[in-house]
């Protein structure tokens, strides 16, 4: 695997601690991001209503046998989900623009800081490992920031006023839905730490096998003078092992993780249903109104799964946020006194008009070289 000199992670980082420090980033489209949030609370708000006109039209057409006023509410039926249809490509074109800005920023900013890097970094580090981090981990932050951030909003808000309104109407048959809230709340945690450990394992594979990938190519010639191709494809193929094996516990994690969500949502639901119809039969409720909470109960399965899948993304994603911050905070270890930046300026901002002619001869006497991690002068 790779060297120790060049650390990915800060194990000991809280959680708390590796979020905060995308926030400076998201902070230069907060106007984008609130307009998400915005229009997410609102198209959660129409998914919140559709049951409930479902339910009117049982209530004042189905079980009556008449039509009148329908069209009108067929219009303002028809409205609703046109309004949807609008916020879902309001909101798609901020995500996507947040998503991409986003990672473009991660991406210039990790760039310009490895320019400033002191040569011994290079030594030490695979070009394979500094490109995964700054095209591969910046592009999964940029995705999951925006759009999980979009299924976040929807899925909770949407929650919230599926529960509202079923309070509302019986709560006796709402709370049967809030069982699943403990449960859930116990496997997410308990899955917490391992889904973002394992994950952590595969970006750091991934970055070595980038690493062989590009050594391979760049010294290609190298290795056909020296006829060490049969030891660079087996050096790769235990690389590949490894990521296969990782990646399949990865995704088992997630596998047992998200139908353990499933099954408790739909436990609930067949609690709901079973005891919504004895109340029907024993004239508590009527058909509308147990309308209304089957239509509740089979869609509220949809953004608890979401929620689900985006916590497990939202775990997983911290170990890229991990990467990305252990490079950005990464000296060098030659640095410029503030009297010489003060006069000559920087790399990216120089003041040239200091900067004296050049003149005169470059003699070494007595000089020795030593690598950072060597044992014995070059």
């Amino acid at each position: 695997m790779e060297d120790k000199r060049h650390e990915e992670y800060d194990e000991n980082m809280p959680a708390r601690k590796a979020w905060a420090k995308i926030l400076p980033f998201l902070g230069v489209y907060k106007l984008d991001i609130i307009s998400i949030i915005v229009i997410m609370l609102f198209n959660a708000a129409l998914d919140v209503l559709l049951p409930v006109m479902t339910g009117y039209v049982v209530k004042n057409y189905v079980q009556p046998r008449q039509t009148e006023g329908l069209a009108l509410f067929a219009f303002l039926y028809l409205l609703v989900v046109i309004l949807r249809a609008l916020c879902t490509v309001l909101f798609a074109k901020q995500a996507i623009k947040v998503e991409v800005c986003l990672s473009r920023d991660l991406r210039e900013k990790l760039f310009n800081h490895l320019q400033e890097l002191s040569f011994s970094y290079y030594n030490v580090t695979p070009v394979g490992t500094i490109m995964s981090r700054v095209m591969s981990d910046t592009e999964r932050i940029g995705s999951v920031f925006s759009w999980s951030m979009v299924d976040v909003f929807w899925s909770s808000a949407y929650i919230i006023g599926c529960l509202g309104v079923m309070f509302f109407m019986n709560w006796k048959l709402a709370i049967l839905i809030l069982i699943i809230m403990p449960p859930i709340a116990f496997f997410t945690v308990f899955f917490q730490k391992r889904i973002l450990q394992t994950n952590r394992q595969v970006r750091k594979i991934n970055a070595e096998m980038t690493r062989h990938y590009n050594e391979g190519i760049t010294g290609a010639k190298t290795s056909k003078t020296l006829v060490i191709e049969d030891e660079n494809t087996g050096r790769f193929q235990d690389v590949t092992g490894d990521m296969k094996r990782t990646t399949i516990h990865a995704v088992s994690l997630n596998a047992i993780y998200i139908p353990i969500m499933v099954f408790l949502t739909s436990l609930a639901v067949a609690f709901m249903l079973t005891s919504g119809g004895n109340m029907v039969i024993a004239g508590n409720i009527d058909i509308a109104e147990l309308t209304i909470f089957i239509n509740y109960a089979l869609i509220i399965v949809d953004p608890v799964q979401s929620l689900s899948r985006t916590i497990s993304n939202l775990i997983s994603t911290q170990a890229n946020i991990e990467r990305c911050s252990v490079l950005l905070e990464k000296e060098p270890e030659i640095k410029d006194s503030e009297e010489v930046i003060k006069k000559y300026g920087t790399s990216f901002d120089p003041i040239r008009e200091n900067w004296e002619p050049i003149e005169g001869d470059i003699e070494f006497k007595d000089v020795s070289f030593m690598y950072s991690d060597g044992t014995e002068y070059v």
